[in-house]
């Protein structure tokens, strides 16, 4: 690294450290009742609140594509982790790793690692593979979860080129906190594939704060010969109000796994193993700044482990630690006619693999956004800029438009620039699964991407919601995956490659208590280079839901229908490496009852019913039928 990329970006990690204390700015509507609600800066003068119901407030009013799930639908819904939050919600799907961690796809995107996950404001996309383990965050945590579609403001943070999650723990505003000194909730669940997990969450109310303990384990044999997973995680929530407005929060997280590494069909590894702990805190502290502003600071770290172990035998380890810090102030005027977000954010990655070495990354970030609202007319603009130490400096923008035509129409146009840099794996030696599968590329550019979309959107409180875009994103060095002779996969960059569509969400609440929620994404996209199809990016994808509530008994009835056209696993789109086209069917019913004080739940999932045959990556088949039970219990 040169001396003079080094003083550069010391200067501006500094830099941006004095402008996140300094600067005014930041979205605060919620400080006056019209909910910004981006995780962790809805702030109300009289009583010192972060609190989910924002989220929605922002999402009727600003130009960004919003979809928000509060805790009251989490729960309803019983929606026992952030994986399945967010495969619930319209135009998202998750599909599990063979590995660690997850791959998210907003609007039908099939790329790996362009979602950028938020906790509180701060991320927690890994800097080795760019995903994101969902499973050590506690749903009993979490208060809500937002999907922001693409383009994404740019001062959510750097990379969220296909999309960004933000996922807000709850708050001392939580009404069920005020009741009880004291909350237990248990959760325990048998399935199939040898599948038995417990959870067990103890929740302490104090005068001006709350305490929360968390801690779950899991077994799984998994269909597959050694895709069998042990794990487990504890985590710890602080938080305290003082009379000055000023909010401290400390979370603690610990995740560890044991789990095999199968390998595709084609060529399966059934002797690979990776073991893996991660231990992550974070301080949080907030509060207000003057009479309409409102600031947060975010001091966080993780420590990471990974041991993988290859079908030939060899083991390879990685260690990995982060410190960052992320500050937030925010402004808006008395009138609600002008706001402004200014953010900023300073991390240092530092690994050591066994086969790569040791590799070391700084960045350093400042966003800001200026919000003008009309009675009719709402207009944003935000630039962002990061320095990272072995890509030089790196542009961002987002601009948009939301007007409403009459009392429930709306039209949002969003356009947005930002930039993808490559993952240490992607660079240099991937840990995600067993080594014998993919390499690096040290050679490979980071990508430019354009974002696009326009937005017709009918609503009608919280019960009627009809919307339609148009989406466009245009990417420049594309990072591609090619699959050589030897079975092994490489990244490398391709020229250009475009992706477009057409999206179509409806969802009703009848009088009946049927809710219909139903999303429809019909695109194309193509490789300039090739004149192929992008990788795991279908034609067409539909997901329709249907929840009945059973007012005699409570019972609560649900049913999700999927299907996804064919699409293909690499580049060259060779037919026999294509995924086929499939549909799946999941059920769920919860029934509520009472042993004596104790409020329970009993639950059954089948998720793909009719045992549908596909493959959820290439050489992947899906676990086929699955039926899960159990209990949950609140005292």
């Amino acid at each position: 690294m040169a001396n003079g990329r080094k003083r550069l970006t010391l200067r501006a990690a500094l830099g941006a450290v004095v402008l996140a204390i300094l600067l005014p700015g930041g979205l605060v509507y919620g400080q006056h009742g019209r909910g910004h609600g981006h995780a962790e800066s809805a702030v109300i003068m009289d009583d010192v609140v972060v609190t989910a119901k924002r989220i929605s407030e922002y999402a009727a009013d600003n130009p960004s594509q919003v979809v928000v799930m509060d805790r009251e639908e989490i729960r309803q819904r019983n929606l026992l982790s952030v994986d399945e939050v967010l495969n619930a919600m319209a135009g998202v799907d998750v599909k599990r790793s063979s590995g660690i961690g997850s791959r998210i796809s907003i609007r039908g995107s099939g790329k790996s690692g362009g979602v950028t996950v938020l906790l509180n404001g701060r991320p927690l996309n890994s800097s080795q593979y760019g995903g994101v383990n969902l499973s050590a965050i506690p749903i009993d945590m979490v208060a809500s979860v937002t999907v922001f579609k693409p383009p994404v403001p740019v001062w959510l943070g750097a990379g969220a080129t296909e999309g960004a999650v933000s996922i807000v723990t709850r708050d001392i505003a939580d009404k069920s906190r005020r009741e009880k000194k004291r909350t237990t909730r248990m959760h325990a669940a048998v399935g199939s594939y040898g599948l038995a997990g417990a959870t067990v969450s103890c929740q302490a109310n104090r005068p001006g704060g709350t305490a929360l303990v968390s801690a779950a384990g899991e077994h799984r044999d998994g269909k597959r010969t050694n895709s069998d997973r042990d794990s487990g995680s504890l985590s710890l929530h602080w938080d305290h109000t003082t009379p000055e407005h000023r909010r401290m929060e400390v979370d603690g997280r610990f995740y560890a796994s044991e789990h095999g590494s199968t390998g595709p069909e084609d060529n399966p590894t059934p002797d690979a193993r990776q073991s893996y702990q991660k231990a992550s805190l974070d301080g949080r502290l907030s509060g207000l700044a003057g009479a309409s502003g409102d600031y947060a600071v975010n001091l966080y770290g993780d420590r990471l482990s990974l041991e993988d172990k290859s079908q030939s035998g060899f083991v390879s380890n990685l260690d990995s630690a982060k410190l960052g810090i992320k500050g937030e102030y925010n402004w808006s005027d008395d009138a609600q006619r002008w706001a402004i977000r200014s953010n900023t954010i300073v991390e240092h990655d530092d690994l050591d693999h066994t086969l790569s070495g040791s590799h070391r990354r700084t960045t350093a970030g400042l966003g800001i956004q200026a919000d003008r609202k009309w009675p009719a007319l709402t207009a944003t603009l935000g630039l962002r800029g990061d320095a990272v130490s072995d890509f030089d400096i790196n542009p961002g923008c987002s601009g948009g438009v939301g007007y409403t035509v009459s009392d429930h129409w709306l039209v949002r146009v969003n356009t947005g620039y930002t930039v993808n840099i490559p993952t240490f794996g992607q660079l240099y030696q991937p840990s995600h699964g067993s080594i014998d599968q993919a390499r690096g590329n040290p050679d490979l550019d980071k990508e430019k991407v354009w974002s696009n979309d326009i937005t017709l959107e009918f609503r009608k409180g919280k019960a009627h919601l009809l919307q339609f875009s148009v989406f466009r994103s245009d990417t420049w060095d594309t990072i591609l995956y090619q699959r050589d002779a030897d079975m092994i996969f490489r990244p490398v960059n391709g020229d250009r490659s475009w992706r477009h569509g057409l999206e179509a969400t409806w969802k009703t609440e009848f009088k009946t208590g049927l809710i219909v929620d139903a999303n429809v994404i019909l695109q194309d996209s193509r490789i300039d280079e090739t004149g192929k199809q992008l990788v795991y990016t279908p034609d067409l994808k539909m997901k329709l839901t249907l929840q009945y509530r059973l007012e005699s008994t409570g019972t609560r009835l649900e049913t999700t229908l999927r299907y996804s056209s064919e699409q293909y696993s690499e580049l060259d789109n060779r037919e026999e490496e294509r995924l086929d086209d499939y549909v799946t069917v999941d059920v769920k019913a919860v029934q509520p009852f009472k042993i004596k004080t104790i409020a329970a739940d009993w639950f059954l999932t089948v998720e793909n019913l009719f045992d549908a045959d596909f493959q959820v990556h290439f050489g992947y088949p899906d676990d086929g039928i699955r039926v899960v039970t159990g209990l949950n219990l609140t005292f």
